[in-house]
């Protein structure tokens, strides 16, 4: 998931933070004992509205510095999910979806609402004298169909509030194998934002380029956004509750995106991440 960015002063230490919170989290996950398993799991049970915790999970990657960066940072991340009483405990969730909500729909088919957090841009280093872009909030909804018990698709549908205001959406596919207590998946991905997104972050405005001492020039992205990409997950079961997840995620920035001296002058437009998390799921 992404996260907001981080300056240089700070940055050494909340990296030592996020690797830190990681260990603790991984100490917790193989310290604990059947009985503390035993209660926390009760949370699973308590019901909003038809609705309980299904998942929780916190973890600590290498992401990009910004979107089309080409330097790297360590960043701490998180999600919660929540199920409909009566859906499959522990159901499996790809490392990349939004934080969710179900609504509608059981195992086979299934809809509801989904929220993300969209880092924002900061200007400093390679980005000195270009416009801060704030953080956004993505809503929307998300649907998910599982064609065959190997298989899911995913589509994600969210309307943005903050740095930028406009539509994106999140299109995947996993394959799943699971073999005694690994659970391991693949598969493609396709991202798309709306014109608005891509002004956003991409833009160069006559006033940023005259600012920017590392001589790139005006650009005017226009124009959806769109990277294809592809991720890959090893989950390893450690018990009914505890899990721990390795991923992989890659994608490529296409289109005023790839042109735009943000990412051609000063970066790349091929982005990796890859991340160590820890996960618990709740039982029903």
């Amino acid at each position: 998931m992404p996260t907001a960015p981080l300056s240089n002063a700070p940055r050494r230490p909340k990296r030592l933070s996020c690797v830190g919170a990681l260990a603790v989290s991984a100490s917790v996950l193989v310290g604990a004992s059947a009985a503390d398993a035993q209660d926390l799991s009760q949370l699973g049970s308590i019901e909003v509205f038809g609705w309980r915790l299904s998942n929780a999970r916190l973890g600590a990657g290498v992401v990009p510095d910004y979107l089309g960066s080409n330097d790297y940072r360590f960043a701490p991340s998180g999600s919660v999910s929540f199920a409909r009483k009566g859906e499959e405990q522990g159901a499996w969730g790809a490392p990349d979806d939004g934080v969710s909500v179900g609504l509608v729909g059981r195992q086979a088919l299934s809809a509801g609402v989904v929220g993300r957090w969209r880092s924002g841009r900061g200007d400093e280093d390679d980005l000195r004298g270009l416009e801060k872009v704030d953080g956004a909030i993505e809503a929307g909804g998300f649907v998910n169909w599982w064609p065959a018990d190997w298989l899911r698709v995913r589509s994600e549908a969210r309307y943005a509030f903050g740095g930028y205001e406009g539509w994106a959406a999140d299109f995947g596919a996993d394959a799943l194998l699971r073999t005694g207590r690994w659970v391991l998946s693949a598969g493609p991905r396709l991202g798309w934002a709306d014109n608005n997104f891509t002004a956003a972050y991409f833009s160069v405005s006559p006033t940023d380029a005259a600012r920017s001492p590392l001589g790139i020039h005006a650009f005017a992205a226009d124009g959806s956004f769109w990277y294809p990409g592809a991720l890959a997950s090893a989950e390893y079961r450690v018990s009914r509750f505890w899990s721990v997840t390795a991923v992989g995620q890659y994608r490529h920035l296409t289109g005023d995106a790839a042109n735009s001296p943000i990412v051609a002058d000063l970066g790349s437009d091929s982005q990796f991440r890859a991340s160590l998390s820890v996960t618990y799921a709740f039982a029903p």
